[in-house]
């Protein structure tokens, strides 16, 4: 078995996110590692915020912690003769031209395959925000050539391998870049996320749950607005909406005609959002793009029916179990929400969610120790 070094860093906030999917990826996958009494060390950033219950594991099972604040990643895997460092995000890590085997997850190609919609342009940010939108609006591929290089070189880069989420990313990379046409990607699915923890109800009122409604990539708006015009029309009277990811109304360029149907709660930490996904009558989930998405299936846990977009890996994920809707058009979003309130429908859904949530699960599990396997044994 290698000595292998582990990038916690991954983990820890990014681009201004305190909580991000490829945090909670590499999280996952370094407890399973832990409880298979596998040896590992990682590496961290002192200077940032770290899960505490990362810190506490790390802690409480002895792995040596390595401050890339105050010494060169270089340094560490040089004085130490670590063989392999695993990365969940390796093209973020500080130093990636290392003196030894590299292996990383890449998650999706988000910038490549998302063209800017002019809906961006309803979620406030800041000034240099809006202008980069506006260029990347008007000239589809400004600012797209470092991606352009990343991706199209992963092949070619000295001591590195790479592996995958879901088909959906591995076809992706061949459609982009055809220098992969034959190169064979391991493809293995992102580990689970979902609680094991008992749940009760905290909220029971009947309510449409929309997560991480503070990136216009998530298209959180639009079902927020298709709600609102359904309220206006009389239809859901007793149904109310919960919005994680923004504090209010101020965080878009829209006004609710029915803000007493509407609670927001901003960020959210991890128990208080699976509360939420157990509670929920639905999950509306119009996302633009997913390397894998966990919300679905998140929701899927507990059998709360979603509506979701077909768009990039989704349907892989969620297959039959979901409503599909084109996130592009409110009606199409409003009219699956009709379909939804029917509670025949209901049970339709929330049975087909609990068996899909079942075998995405089981492959997940495989393929999270198949990872490990590939990483420590390969």
């Amino acid at each position: 078995m290698r000595k292998v070094l582990f990038d916690l860093f991954s983990s820890q906030p990014n681009d201004g996110a305190k909580r991000h999917g490829g945090g909670r990826y590499g999280e996952v996958v370094l407890k399973r590692i832990l409880e298979r009494g596998m040896a590992v060390s990682c590496f961290y950033d002192s200077s940032r915020w770290l899960n505490p219950e990362m810190e506490n594991l790390v802690k409480s099972h002895g792995v040596a912690l390595h401050d890339v604040s105050k010494e060169s990643l270089h340094d560490i895997i040089r004085q130490n003769g670590y063989e392999v460092v695993y990365s969940p995000l390796p093209l973020d890590m500080p130093e990636t031209k290392l003196d030894c085997e590299v292996i990383g997850t890449i998650h999706g190609l988000r910038r490549l395959e998302t063209r800017v919609d002019w809906h961006a342009f309803r979620y406030k940010s800041k000034l240099k925000e809006y202008l980069r939108l506006c260029i990347v609006k008007m000239f589809p591929k400004f600012g797209l050539k470092r991606e352009y290089h990343d991706f199209g070189t992963l092949a070619d880069r000295k001591n590195f391998r790479f592996v995958v989420v879901s088909n959906h990313t591995k076809c992706s990379l061949k459609a982009f870049f055809p220098q992969y046409r034959d190169v064979e990607i391991p493809v293995f699915y992102s580990p689970s996320t979902s609680s094991t923890q008992e749940i009760g109800t905290k909220y029971p009122e009947k309510y449409f749950l929309i997560v991480s409604a503070n990136r216009w990539e998530k298209n959180a708006l639009r079902g927020i607005m298709a709600l609102d015009r359904l309220f206006s029309n009389g239809y859901l009277s007793d149904y109310k909406v919960k919005v994680t990811g923004a504090k209010s109304m101020a965080n878009f360029r829209y006004t609710l005609k029915n803000p007493e149907r509407f609670d927001f709660y901003g960020y959210v930490e991890d128990d208080e959002l699976e509360q939420l996904y157990h509670d929920a009558y639905a999950l509306i989930y119009m996302s633009l793009n997913e390397g894998f998405g966990y919300p679905p299936l998140e929701a899927m846990h507990y059998g709360v029916p979603v509506i979701a977009s077909p768009f990039t890996s989704i349907p892989e994920v969620c297959g039959d179990a979901v409503l599909y809707a084109n996130p592009y058009s409110e009606e199409e979003i409003m009219n699956r929400i009709i379909r939804l309130s029917d509670p025949t429908e209901r049970t339709i859904c929330s049975e087909s969610a609990f068996k899909r949530y079942a075998d995405i699960t089981n492959q997940q599990n495989n393929d999270l120790d198949k990872l490990i396997d590939y990483v420590f044994n390969d």
